[in-house]
């Protein structure tokens, strides 16, 4: 910056420029999103104008695959762009910025993040009238001690108490029964049941889950400092 190499923005023209021709347009839009993190730009809204047709080529075929629009019918240029946008500040906001610290930069005017359903929530949908039969007829032969831990579990659910349970007994309990019932209980209210465990083998007994390093991309080797790896732009971040 000090010679003045970065000024016109062509060090970052053609940073695009051979990014486009060779890698994926989620990267590209990865990329773009880096320049202007470096807050070395003299004017990113020129620099969205002219690469905008490349990054954006994929996004008619998006659009038409999550079903926003007719097989046959044209997609609007503004609605293409738009949606790039969208995808471009989504992947700000992960790393704490916007587009909008970016002016004169376009915004994104249409609400994609209502319109683009999450493979993750669309998982958890389940057929009520299913789940209710299920749980009327699993807790019809639960034990006394099973009944009580349901109706405790569902008294926290129910009031929004964050009750932590331990469920404990000798194998051949059924606590894996006990464990698919709650789940189906709060399927069947319409919310959503993560079903997790420690190993890949536990998780052949639940219902439809699992491990819980898959499912908040826990780190293998755990240390002090260690962190899961979601992010606030992942698909699991609106399911928790």
């Amino acid at each position: 910056m000090a010679r003045g190499l970065l000024e016109d923005d062509h060090e970052w023209r053609i940073c695009l420029e051979e990014a486009i021709a060779m890698q994926p347009r989620i990267a590209c839009h990865w990329l773009l999103a880096v320049i202007l993190l470096t807050d070395e730009v003299a004017e990113p809204h020129l620099l969205w104008d002219q690469f905008k047709a490349g990054l954006c080529d994929d996004v008619k075929h998006k659009l038409h695959h999550m079903n926003h629009y007719q097989a046959d019918q044209e997609i609007p240029e503004d609605d293409i762009y738009d949606y790039g946008l969208w995808d471009l500040n989504r992947i700000l906001v992960g790393m704490g910025r916007s587009l909008a610290d970016f002016l004169p930069m376009s915004l994104p005017q249409q609400q994609w993040a209502h319109r683009i359903p999450n493979p993750l929530l669309q998982a958890e949908q389940y057929n009520v009238d299913e789940m209710a039969t299920l749980v009327d007829e699993q807790r019809a032969i639960f034990n006394p001690d099973q009944a009580a831990a349901f109706n405790a579990v569902l008294e926290s659910i129910t009031n929004n108490q964050g009750h932590l349970f331990f469920i404990y007994a000798a194998g051949g309990c059924r606590k894996t029964f006990f464990c698919n019932t709650i789940a189906a209980e709060v399927r069947r209210r319409g919310q959503v049941a993560l079903y997790v465990a420690s190993s890949g083998i536990a998780t052949l007994l639940l219902d439809r889950e699992r491990t819980s390093h898959s499912h908040f991309k826990i780190p293998l080797s755990i240390h002090e400092d260690s962190v899961a790896g979601l992010k606030r732009n992942s698909y699991m971040f609106p399911v928790l």
